[in-house]
């Protein structure tokens, strides 16, 4: 009594054709499981399966194009160099199906051991009850049973057959098949769908939706299926990769960036998440909702540096809102480094207009939580250069200014404010922010940097300027400040 051998040939194929993506490149993989040892062999146009289980060898061997018949229970037809082996022993036991083409004519023999039987009916019985297995696990007459099911049953009935195949691989070539075919448009998001929800394998799924992008963004419901789909794709690397290839070919509608976004949550990998959210960015019909939704995801980065990639590239964007820009900064706040975080708090104040209060939180977060002197000071002055700041955003950076450890860095901000035209309270503002200034040499030279400005101010201002300057022990450097205003 043989074992159950269309359980085992599916236990055996199932293995196989799901084995990771880089065996499937591979002339020869094999695996091991708990139903034993397993290797698969494509070359020159032969397929070989070869499945060991304890006392138990089964083998599949086929070249060419083999049809089977409508019941999927026996070979109907072979090309001229068609040949088909299936040999299952047991305990020493062998049983072996062999068929051949000759000049189109079909030759076939049954043996057990090394004896040969009737075909009919040992073994015709034997391949009716092995081979509906065989051609649902493997590639074996794969495009006549397409042509078969579209033909009495369109793609619908292609992917129900698909959803009944046994194998990622086996699955994919079947949805290669099906994509070949003249689908009507109105199917493709239920095609879409169903293959999405078929092939559990992240490499033949990306494959298999990379292959057909084309085909499955030609239709808004198609693309909307296509994105729902890459859901379903869990590594970051193949998800990344046909979320990349799709945006850069066709332009994503609003909902389909919301979808885009949904799938693009679930990447772990920093790198591959800000290659997504930075393609996504080089669409133009990005809308304001998407884009906070956007810079929200990027939270999910934990490396400074690939966060602030996203918020740059976000802060390319035309026409940024105030809501937007406070989104940028709540996104900043957890990044720490201080050059990360510098450059894009420079884009803000190169690329966008902020109003009062952004460029009071902005001002606010270099002196809270930018330690170093050297990128402070460096976006302060960015700041004073490209943004027309409020009397309240002034007041910020001139407090914040004065907080600054270094004189050299303080006094840098002090001479760029010093080039801008100030009004009276900046003025003052600015001289307060110069008497922190710990060194002789650079609180002369902030000083002497708004001498021209004090001089044309009252006497409230010159009483600030000289009272900061007797902050000066040395006669020279005090003598200078002073000289610079009479």
């Amino acid at each position: 009594m043989l074992l159950n051998s269309s359980k085992c040939l599916t236990a055996a194929l199932t293995i196989i054709l799901t084995l990771h993506a880089s065996l499937a490149h591979s002339q020869e993989v094999s695996a091991s499981s708990d139903n034993g040892s397993i290797s698969m062999r494509s070359e020159k146009g032969v397929q070989r399966w070869k499945h060991v289980s304890g006392f138990s060898d089964f083998n599949i061997e086929m070249r060419g194009r083999i049809e089977v018949t409508d019941d999927d229970r026996d070979i109907k037809s072979m090309s001229n160099d068609g040949y088909l082996e299936i040999t299952k022993t047991v305990f020493g036991s062998k049983r072996a199906i062999i068929i051949e083409s000759h000049g189109g004519s079909l030759t076939r023999e049954y043996r057990e051991g090394r004896s040969k039987m009737d075909w009919n009916p040992h073994g015709k019985n034997w391949l009716a009850e092995i081979l509906p297995d065989i051609v649902r696990s493997t590639t074996l007459a794969a495009e006549g049973r397409v042509n078969r099911i579209f033909g009495k049953e369109g793609a619908s009935g292609v992917v129900a057959e698909i959803t009944r195949l046994k194998g990622d691989y086996t699955q994919a070539h079947y949805a290669k098949l099906l994509f070949n075919k003249n689908i009507p448009s109105s199917e493709l998001g239920m095609v879409i769908t169903g293959i999405a929800n078929s092939i559990s394998s992240d490499y033949y799924l990306s494959t298999v939706f990379q292959n057909n992008i084309t085909k499955m963004l030609s239709t808004p419901p198609a693309a909307e299926a296509f994105f729902q789909g890459t859901k379903k794709i869990n590594s970051d690397y193949y998800k990344a990769v046909v979320l990349k290839e799709a945006l850069k070919k066709f332009p994503a509608s609003p909902t389909q960036v919301k979808t885009i976004l949904q799938s693009a949550a679930s990447i772990n990998s920093d790198y591959y998440l800000s290659v997504v959210l930075t393609t996504l960015l080089e669409q133009d019909n990005v809308q304001e909702e998407s884009l906070n939704e956007l810079i929200v995801i990027s939270k999910n980065i934990p490396s400074d540096y690939y966060r602030t990639q996203v918020l740059r590239s976000a802060l390319e964007k035309e026409g940024i809102s105030k809501t937007t820009l406070l989104k940028i900064l709540g996104a900043l706040a957890e990044v720490n480094s201080d050059y990360y975080k510098s450059t894009v708090v420079n884009s803000m104040a190169e690329n966008s207009q902020m109003d009062s209060e952004v460029q009071v939180q902005v001002i606010a977060m270099i002196g809270t939580s930018v330690n170093s002197d050297y990128y402070a000071a460096g976006s302060l002055k960015n700041i004073i250069e490209h943004q027309k700041l409020s009397d309240q955003a002034f007041k910020e950076l001139a407090s914040v200014t004065g907080k600054i450890g270094s004189a050299n860095y303080s006094c840098e901000v002090i001479k760029s404010a010093a080039r801008k035209d100030l009004t009276k309270n900046q003025l003052m503002e600015m001289l307060q922010a110069s008497a922190e200034i710990n060194s002789d040499y650079y609180l002369s030279e902030a000083l002497s940097s708004l001498a021209d400005k004090v001089r044309s101010a009252d006497s409230g201002v010159k009483d600030a300027y000289r009272k900061a300057a007797k902050n000066i022990h040395s006669d020279t450097y005090y003598g200078k400040a002073v000289k610079a205003i009479d």
